[in-house]
């Protein structure tokens, strides 16, 4: 068996540990092994891992199972409420969930791949929002992907979320709010 190519991109310290993810060119992207996260573990750092994703590293992480409880605090870090982040957002049962965040299984794969979504925004948000004292990137961002947008015809963010063209769309509009002053 060949050893894999040393990762494309470093892992920022604070990821667990990485695994070879092959992408439909055949070489090998580090990934972060999302399935190891526990809570109080540094979800901030597993944004900045995802900020650079492909969508094909995306679809195998989501493949190989997004850990419920990492969904679970992610919302709360978005400060959106567990009923509306869960059903609407994910597209999934809050009560299930919240079951498998306590026994940590991982989400149905569809809510893994929108959940995995959210965290490469809230990564991107962060390098092109920056952070800084009294400034809460996640509670922003959790804001912003609820407010009806211009550039997505007048829906919301969170409503593309669901398909690859959609995310696309929605980092591009989040890199053209960050240009924006203030």
């Amino acid at each position: 068996m060949p050893v894999a190519p040393p990762p494309a991109w470093p892992l920022p310290s604070g990821v667990m540990s990485a695994s070879n993810l092959p992408t439909p060119s055949g070489n090998s992207l580090a990934a972060p092994d999302l399935r190891g996260y526990r809570p109080g573990q540094s979800l901030m750092a597993q944004a900045r891992a995802l900020a650079s994703a492909d969508d094909a590293m995306l679809a195998a992480l989501a493949e190989a199972g997004v850990p419920a409880v990492l969904a679970r605090d992610l919302g709360r870090a978005l400060d959106i409420t567990p009923r509306h982040f869960f059903r609407d957002l994910l597209g999934t049962n809050r009560s299930a969930a919240e079951k498998k965040a306590f026994t940590d299984a991982p989400l149905p794969a569809a809510a893994g791949r929108i959940a995995l979504a959210l965290l490469r925004l809230l990564g991107r948000a962060e390098a092109l929002r920056g952070g800084g004292p009294g400034f809460d990137v996640a509670r922003w961002l959790g804001r912003w992907i609820e407010q009806p947008q211009d550039g997505l015809q007048g829906r919301r963010p969170a409503e593309a979320l669901g398909s690859a063209e959609g995310l696309a769309a929605v980092l591009e509009l989040l890199e053209t709010e960050a240009r924006r002053p203030g």
